[in-house]
């Protein structure tokens, strides 16, 4: 039988697109709080409900203007019903609260506003919408308060209004301490903003390139930046998006080629005997090998891999059948790559061979190895995740 939600939605005048939006209905249920060092938490009374339909009543600050959502992959038809501009990600008080330290921020000269902007952004999309949320976890004998769930622009069932003044005081001392390091330090640190399809420095300037570039189809940045960017005068131009993505029309062809220019780009300005590190995660093998081809037709081949185990899964890889965990390593040198050959399970079984107990096996990290074997030989990927995880479980045999 098919588990069906249904969700309780409720029409409202929605004051800055002067009209009525239908929306999920949200009434307080619990209220959490701080006297001194205790923290306390009680059921929301009828006083609490009155104060939220009082804020619900008033006008929304006179600079607040509707700034549309342009979905892409992330919208879900339950849990984003009515939400189709910046302030529907928010409950009223603290989009108002928002909109105030913004533009009180504006009244600074450029550099302190440039910093406090990035204190609040340094906030906002991870606790101060409506993606905030609870959740339960083992042991614990209340719900736990979280931020919302990175890569992804999900609205909980349960969400959480947080104060973003008491969150962003709290941020203020770290923020304190990266200023006071940046001012003392002797080094130099260039910030450029611009497209890695055409880099600004000279040829063979550079000395060591680090990157960690999209992720195929895994995340669509654009779209998940937009909670941050839509407060910034200008958000990103998705035509020059590095993705694949159905509703820009882009498909692994398009991401080749557009890796494969940022690829020229480090190769022509990276020194002849120098290196990069690409940093990648993917969980099929048709993105690993549109990678494998950007930068082997950019003059680079690899030199050694490793691994980057990443403790904490992110939402994506815990909810998705075949997902992957931690990143491959590349290092890349100039040079060309050896003839691209075909051999998945042998190189499976060799992965599997070099974990110490079957019995506790990390599928994820043999498949990862897998890909690793593969960047280092030049070999074709031909096994996604999922397929290398069927292997794995149905009785690791010989090779095929």
């Amino acid at each position: 039988m098919k588990n069906l939600t249904i969700y309780v939605c409720e029409s409202v005048d929605d004051q800055l697109l002067h009209q009525t939006v239908t929306r999920r209905k949200r009434v307080p249920a619990k209220i959490y709080g701080e006297t001194g060092a205790v923290k306390w938490c009680r059921e929301a009374t009828e006083n609490d409900i009155a104060l939220c339909l009082k804020i619900e009543s008033m006008d929304y600050p006179a600079s607040a203007i509707p700034k549309a959502i342009e979905w892409g992959e992330l919208h879900r038809s339950g849990y984003h019903t009515g939400i189709t501009h910046l302030h529907h990600f928010y409950t009223k008080r603290n989009y108002t609260v928002m909109s105030f330290l913004w533009n009180k921020a504006s009244e600074y000269p450029d550099v302190i506003r440039d910093a406090i902007w990035l204190l609040l952004l340094s906030y906002n999309a991870t606790h101060a919408t409506l993606m905030t949320r609870v959740v339960v976890k083992k042991n614990s004998k209340d719900f736990v308060l979280t931020g919302a769930q990175s890569g992804v622009l999900y609205i909980s069932s349960l969400p959480v209004e947080k104060n973003i003044l008491t969150g962003i005081k709290r941020k203020l001392k770290s923020f304190e301490k990266a200023f006071e390091y940046v001012t003392h330090c002797s080094g130099h640190v260039e910030v450029i903003n611009a497209s890695s399809q055409k880099l600004t420095q000279a040829d063979r300037s550079i000395d060591y390139v680090f990157t960690d570039p999209p992720f195929g189809d895994f995340i669509p940045y654009a779209e998940v930046n937009q909670i941050n960017e839509l407060w910034l005068p200008h958000r990103t131009d998705r035509a020059a998006e590095i993705i694949i993505s159905s509703s820009q029309k882009k498909g692994v062809s398009c991401y080749q080629k557009m890796m494969t220019q940022v690829f020229s780009e480090v190769h022509r300005v990276l020194r002849d005997k120098s290196n990069a590190t690409v940093v990648f995660h993917a969980s099929k093998a048709v993105v690993w090998n549109a990678l494998c081809a950007a930068y082997s037709d950019a003059g680079f081949k690899v030199e050694t891999t490793s691994f980057l185990d990443k403790k904490q899964a992110s939402f994506k890889q815990v909810v998705s059948d075949g997902s992957v965990q931690g990143d491959p390593l590349i290092l890349l040198a100039k040079g060309s790559t050896s003839s691209r050959e075909s051999a998945p399970y042998r190189i499976l079984d060799e992965a599997i061979a070099e974990c110490d107990t079957k019995q506790h096996m990390d599928k994820r990290h043999v498949y990862a190895d897998y890909i690793n074997r593969c960047l280092e030989r030049g070999l074709t990927i031909e096994l996604d995740a999922k397929a290398a995880y069927a292997y794995i479980s149905n009785g690791i045999g010989a090779t095929v």
